[in-house]
């Protein structure tokens, strides 16, 4: 059996994209989704950090060691390896969500309270990560020959079956 290959980091940071982008559209549209937004958020960092562990040559899914939604964990990795967090609120918003999410409390209801980091203050926390790890994905995807946008897979949509007439 060949074991599973990681994804490039360009690819994990194009997802980080998505779901921060997701998150700004469905804030600006109705902040009372409080509880999705902060999992899109949350997934988007978990997503950002991944990549720049990538960038870094680090597996994610090779060993296992990080196949995980422990955002406080990967965040302070990433910090070992040279992340900076010249914004001190990054750790503290990342540590917020990890802790509203245990149990997976941002996937489903659960009785017990949580403690969140302000919307607009995410938001921005977000913005923040995903740009200062940006320039190392683009490093990384420069010296392996990666294009961001280049299609490398095929996904299908199909539509509803519709009956005959």
């Amino acid at each position: 059996m060949v074991p599973p290959a990681d994804e490039h980091a360009v690819s994990f940071l194009g997802f980080a994209g998505q779901y921060q982008k997701a998150a700004n559209l469905v804030c600006d549209s109705d902040k009372t989704l409080g509880v999705p937004i902060y999992f899109m958020y949350a997934h988007a960092i978990e997503l950002a950090l991944k990549a720049y562990l990538r960038a870094a040559n680090v597996p994610i899914v090779a060993d296992k060691k990080r196949k995980h939604h422990k955002i406080t964990e990967l965040f302070k990795e990433c910090q070992r390896l040279g992340l900076k967090d010249d914004v001190t609120d990054m750790g503290n918003v990342v540590a917020l969500l990890d802790g509203a999410n245990e149990e997976q409390g941002l996937r489903y209801f659960r009785t017990k309270g949580a403690a969140y980091p302000d919307l607009s203050w995410t938001r921005d926390a977000v913005e923040r990560l995903l740009q200062a790890i940006e320039p190392a994905v683009k490093r990384k995807g420069d010296v392996d020959g990666i294009v961001p946008g280049r299609a490398v897979k095929a996904d299908f949509i199909f539509g509803k079956p519709q009956p005959k007439d």
